[in-house]
């Protein structure tokens, strides 16, 4: 990993954002750390540097939202997304990063277009729905193994719950720490995870560090109804780049 002005320029706001992030502000920007790291490495170098900077991450927000995460949804989520994740263990060698991203783009796309276009009520609660979990939860855990993206589909079934806000982002935190440690064994054995991509992570945890920091700063003067709004234009915003980077 060589570090010159490209790595300033990439892999460091890449880092940065899965910080903030981590922090509950919304897995969606991160749509684009993993397309700007691949400007100076490999995909499957830059994913197996940054699943440990995640790992670390989760364990630092877990500690903070070690109270605030609701349990059912976790139950019915870990499990498809276990599923979703050996899926992509198994496809990764097939499927091009382009298209795992037209996937994120599109559901992310139609998703957010619909609570800011077609959605009338937007401050209405909707309940728990072990279908609509699964499916989601298993779309999540297949690309978060793919391309470390699968905070759409994940906002796809939890945003419309509309939990307390430091709930939503406690559920999701968890959620992911699980995720991701499901998904490490599978990396090594992939090789795509190793001593060498390990030392890289470590030199890059301080600049995660700062990011999370980042992100629970924001997250105090941000207001519920604000915070909701702000993920949907998120989403709707990374979506969109997607789908046009896809089509030109």
């Amino acid at each position: 990993m060589e570090i010159n002005l490209l790595f300033f320029l990439t892999v460091i706001p890449a880092i940065i954002l899965y910080g903030i992030a981590k922090s509950g502000l919304g897995g969606s920007m991160t749509l684009i750390s993993v397309p700007l790291m691949t400007i100076v490495m490999p995909l499957n170098q830059a994913l197996g540097i940054i699943l440990p900077i995640l790992i670390f991450l989760d364990f630092i927000a877990v500690y903070k939202y070690r109270k605030e995460f609701d349990l059912g949804t976790l139950k019915l989520m870990v499990p498809f997304a276990a599923v979703g994740i050996l899926i992509g263990s198994f496809t990764f060698s097939y499927l091009s990063e382009e298209l795992l991203k037209f996937i994120i783009g599109l559901m992310g796309f139609l998703f957010a277009g619909h609570y800011f276009f077609f959605k009338k009520d937007k401050e209405i609660k909707l309940e728990k729905n072990i279908f609509k979990g699964g499916i989601c939860s298993i779309v999540a855990g297949f690309t978060s193994f793919c391309v470390h993206a699968g905070g759409t589909p994940t906002s796809l079934y939890l945003l419309p719950l509309r939990m307390k806000k430091e709930l939503y982002v406690g559920t999701r935190i968890f959620f992911f720490t699980f995720v991701n440690l499901i998904k490490l064994p599978l990396y090594i054995n992939l090789s795509m995870a190793n001593f060498d991509s390990f030392k890289q992570s470590a030199i890059l945890f301080p600049v995660a560090l700062l990011g999370i920091l980042i992100g629970y700063r924001l997250l105090k003067i941000i207001e519920e109804k604000l915070f909701y709004n702000i993920l949907y234009a998120l989403i709707f915003l990374t979506s969109t780049k997607l789908l046009y980077d896809f089509l030109i």
